[in-house]
């Protein structure tokens, strides 16, 4: 009798099994129509949204944007104009390849003040050759977006695992 109650549970089970296994040809990866998923979080009071995009097969893109959601305003300075900036790690052994504190950056501090509710995006984009150069080799890197307030710690958000291909490698 047992077993009798038992049997349209486990064909259930195995339909399941069956439908989440396909056809055979390996998992499959449904596809986003929408792009890349923020990675979301808190510093201090202050929520941010980061994004790594990888436009070409040698350029890296990284976005944060942050939010004030309290209701009193917030303000943060800065060292200088690069508010966000990226670092790759290698993959297996973590250590840092490159830091791109760009000679871009102009030596004069950002002030600004995020209202309540209000945000901030700050982009930040590094290519092949600027982050590898001819020393380092093709391949997979552990890429983090930092910020660096003053008064404040340097914050360092982990947000993708890129392959870098020099241009004339690429597929």
């Amino acid at each position: 009798m047992r077993l009798a109650r038992s049997a349209p549970a486990l064909g259930a089970i195995w339909v399941g099994l069956a439908l989440a296994c396909g056809s055979g040809t390996g998992p499959s990866t449904p596809q986003s129509p929408v792009g890349p998923m923020p990675i979301e979080g808190r510093i201090g009071d202050l929520r941010f949204q980061a994004l790594l995009l990888q436009p070409s097969w040698d350029r890296l893109v990284g976005r944060m944007t942050l939010i004030n959601p309290t209701a009193s305003p917030v303000a943060l300075r800065f060292p200088d104009s690069c508010v966000v900036l990226m670092r790759l790690y290698g993959l297996f052994d973590n250590q840092l390849v490159a830091d791109a504190h760009s000679k871009r950056c102009l030596p004069l501090p950002v002030e600004l003040v995020l209202e309540p509710g209000g945000s901030r995006t700050f982009e930040t984009n590094v290519t092949f050759f600027f982050v590898l150069g001819n020393e380092i080799p093709e391949g997979r890197y552990h890429v983090t977006l930092y910020l660096r307030p003053e008064g404040g710690q340097e914050v360092e958000i982990a947000v993708g695992r890129p392959r870098l291909v020099r241009p004339d490698d690429a597929p």
